[in-house]
């Protein structure tokens, strides 16, 4: 119809329309933040972190104080040793994980960093266990030492690994979030409940004001039946 009006909600309309639907929206949100609270304290498994970290010796000459080229290329090099697989499968036997842990799964939880402005190799173990997470930060550093100091492949990083200069400890639980988890379930559910409402309303074709009437119709309305209370008669 060439006087259709293009229909929308105003401001106050949709306020009104979410208030009409509180209870909706709210159920939506409660559900939604106790399927998130349930994942986060029943059913994900915590996973705890150890950290540790050495530093690089890097050797000085007599003219130009600290070597920086070789530091350069020195520092990301061990830090790439650390995670080879002659690294890890000393650490597997050293700690008797062979029938429990492969290569691979020790190098999943495995993360080792380095920057390029300080001569620190950063590394970090994740576990579901907060005990092994320890063991296995503190034993990446000894067993790299070890390799490094004895295998002549590797012997240009022979006396470069110091002994840890942070000691790793217990492990720290570093998943799930769970307050940051119950946060997005609120949110989650609040914007479901909210999106329901409104498919509802774009969905529903009847006409509840004159005006939408005449606006489709182009007719005029003559009469219009009023809301009212029945009252009982006893």
């Amino acid at each position: 119809m060439e006087n259709q009006e293009e229909k929308g909600l105003s401001i106050i309309e949709l306020f009104n329309l979410l208030l009409k639907n509180w209870l909706l929206i709210g159920l939506s949100t409660v559900l939604v933040a106790a399927i998130a609270g349930v994942y986060a304290f029943v059913i994900a498994t915590p996973m705890y972190e150890s950290k540790s970290d050495i530093i690089v010796q890097v050797e000085s000459s007599s003219e130009l104080g600290y070597d920086y080229t070789t530091a350069l290329r020195l520092v990301p090099s061990i830090a790439e040793f650390m995670k080879k697989d002659i690294v890890l499968d000393d650490v597997i036997q050293t700690l008797g994980l062979e029938t429990t842990m492969s290569t691979a799964q020790l190098r999943a939880g495995l993360t080792v960093t380095s920057s390029n402005t300080t001569f620190f190799v950063y590394v970090s173990y994740v576990s579901d266990d907060p005990e092994m997470a320890k063991l296995v930060a503190d034993q990446i550093v000894a067993s790299a030492r070890k390799i490094a100091n004895e295998n002549e492949t590797f012997s240009s990083f022979k006396d470069k690994i110091s002994d840890p200069t942070t000691v790793a400890k217990l492990g720290v639980q570093t998943s799930p979030n769970k307050p940051l988890l119950l946060i997005i379930g609120v949110l989650l559910g609040g914007i479901l409940g909210v999106g329901i409402v409104l498919v509802m309303e774009l969905t529903n074709n009847t006409y509840r004001t004159k005006e939408e009437l005449e606006a489709d119709f182009d007719l005029q309305v003559l009469g219009v039946i009023p809301s009212f209370e029945v009252k009982e008669e006893f």
